[in-house]
């Protein structure tokens, strides 16, 4: 039978209802979602474009019963792509048996026929996080790595993360982790999306009417408590030659991956400065137009790993990962997001957070490695990038 769903207009609730939630999150923006009417998976090389396919196909037989009179509605999935086609783990689009979707004040809800049965109970996580595979000593030698290659082989930048965990003997609800950085990071897409979750700063891309946007991050510096001193750090940023040259490489693979789908590609001439409570970061946003024959999907494939969170060249960058760090990124760093059939949607990358594993949640923080990166500076780095995730699941903080 094809998938049945009907799309009705709800009142914006006072306050949002996460309990055993799939969020996606933003200023302006929530999305809401409970259950699985049916899942999409695929792994390995070609998992984007099999998972493009399957979802062209769902929706094409899809009976979609629009109830609302709005624009920029319809059946939405949602779905987490894993970073490494050799991950263990599965690349995933989903559709839930009830998405709410609340924007700028106006609600509607899709509502998919299903037999899938009522949801799992599931309880808040506990304890604390502690040096996972990756563990402090460990990182630096891995940066050191890093740093050999870069001087003695073709590789420009490679992103190399270190991980913390924190044990759990069961699926955990997420509702108070993800509220709390969604009301500290309301700019970011704060998300929790198959095994994936966070709060992250970049949008890797965005669809809306035929044409994309993205946002590029590369450049980090941690926020100063005293405005004078946070603007001078601002202003430090914006000039040191190792974030400009990381940042510029992030940039230029963003537009050179998008060319070839879009009609047009324009960037800011500068990046700018975007700041966040606990970081700064260089900004740059890109913009295009796509091709008639280009989905979102299609151009995902295409862009994914960004320079931003794998490295440059792309080839060179993505071995090193494989070598340098110890466990599976899963779906930390990829494409997570919703999905619309009318050709919409919005993926960010999935960083400032974690994956949850059988038995023990993952957070995940990286750092770009270029010729003038210093090892102890890159692992202060990381405990800046883990504020995020402490803070999320430390009621004390």
């Amino acid at each position: 039978m094809p998938l049945s769903a009907t799309i009705r207009r709800i009142d914006v609730p006072a306050e949002l209802n996460l309990e055993n939630a799939s969020v996606f999150l933003r200023a302006g923006q929530q999305i809401i979602a409970t259950g699985k009417a049916v899942e999409l998976s695929a792994t390995g090389p070609s998992r984007i474009h099999d998972l493009a396919n399957s979802w062209q196909e769902l929706i094409a037989s899809a009976e979609i019963t629009d109830e609302t009179g709005l624009s920029a509605t319809g059946l939405i999935g949602l779905t987490s792509i894993t970073f490494s086609a050799s991950s263990s783990a599965k690349s995933v689009v989903y559709v839930p048996e009830l998405t709410r979707v609340y924007r700028d004040g106006i609600g509607f809800e899709v509502a998919v026929t299903s037999n899938d049965g009522s949801l799992k109970k599931t309880t808040p996580p506990t304890g604390t996080f502690t040096d996972g595979e990756q563990s402090k000593t460990k990182f630096v030698d891995s940066v050191q790595s890093a740093l050999k290659k870069i001087t003695t082989s073709d590789l420009e930048k490679v992103v190399i993360g270190r991980d913390l965990v924190m044990p759990i003997d069961s699926r955990p609800n997420l509702a108070k982790p993800l509220a709390r950085l969604h009301e500290k990071y309301p700019q970011c897409w704060t998300y929790l999306i198959g095994d994936v979750f966070g709060a992250s700063p970049e949008l890797l891309l965005r669809s809306t009417n035929g044409e994309v946007s993205a946002r590029v991050l590369a450049g980090t510096a941690g926020r100063g408590t005293d405005p004078d001193v946070d603007r001078a750090i601002a202003d430090g940023l914006m000039n040191s030659q190792k974030n400009r040259h990381e940042h510029d490489y992030a940039v230029s693979s963003m537009v050179n991956q998008l060319e070839p789908f879009c009609e047009w590609v324009e960037t800011d001439g500068e990046p700018f400065s975007l700041a966040l409570p606990d970081l700064w970061h260089l900004a740059t946003d890109v913009r295009g137009k796509l091709k008639d024959s280009a989905s979102l999907l299609d151009v995902i494939a295409k862009l994914h790993p960004t320079a931003a969170v794998a490295g440059t060249p792309r080839g060179l960058a993505k071995d090193a990962i494989l070598e340098l760090e110890p466990f599976d990124r899963a779906g930390y760093a990829g494409p997570v997001g919703w999905l619309s059939s009318d050709g919409g949607g919005e993926l960010a990358i999935a960083l400032r957070g974690g994956i949850i594993e059988e038995n023990q949640i993952r957070a995940i923080a990286g750092c770009g490695i270029v010729a003038e990166s210093d090892p102890a500076a890159e692992l202060a780095e990381t405990e800046l990038k883990f504020k995020a995730v402490r803070y999320a699941f430390d009621q004390s903080l």
